[in-house]
């Protein structure tokens, strides 16, 4: 199963994805509200790093299409899937590398089949 980190500024939402993720087997290994929070935990050397970043675009502080930009800055091997309302984004965060882009709400069966098939290409 997969080490996830959460990014996105309703904690209801990161609640959700948490009972859901971890009932599936995975492993929530941070939550973030805003992409700086995301970012800033990449750049510490002791974090460990998850498999999958799981975003949302509109956020305070820094949205999920400029973290990602700095993300794969960082590793461009970072897989994110965003999970959105705002559709606007999506063009741009699946040009800029994002692997998935789900549009909120969204299915539980497909945030898991995304992940599933995120899993068996590594």
């Amino acid at each position: 199963m997969a080490k996830i980190m959460i990014v996105d500024d309703m904690i209801v939402i990161q609640e959700i994805l948490k009972e859901i993720l971890n009932l599936k087997g995975h492993t929530i290994i941070f939550t973030a509200l805003d992409g700086q929070q995301a970012v800033d935990y990449f750049k510490d050397p002791v974090n460990e790093w998850p498999e999958i970043v799981i975003m949302d675009h509109r956020m305070p502080i820094k949205d999920g299409v400029t973290a990602l930009e700095e993300l794969l800055v960082i590793d461009e091997n970072i897989k994110v899937i965003f999970v959105s309302a705002d559709e606007s984004a999506r063009n741009k965060a699946l040009v800029m590398g994002a692997i998935g882009y789900l549009v909120k709400p969204f299915s539980v069966k497909a945030i898991l089949k995304l992940i599933d098939s995120v899993i068996k290409e590594n």
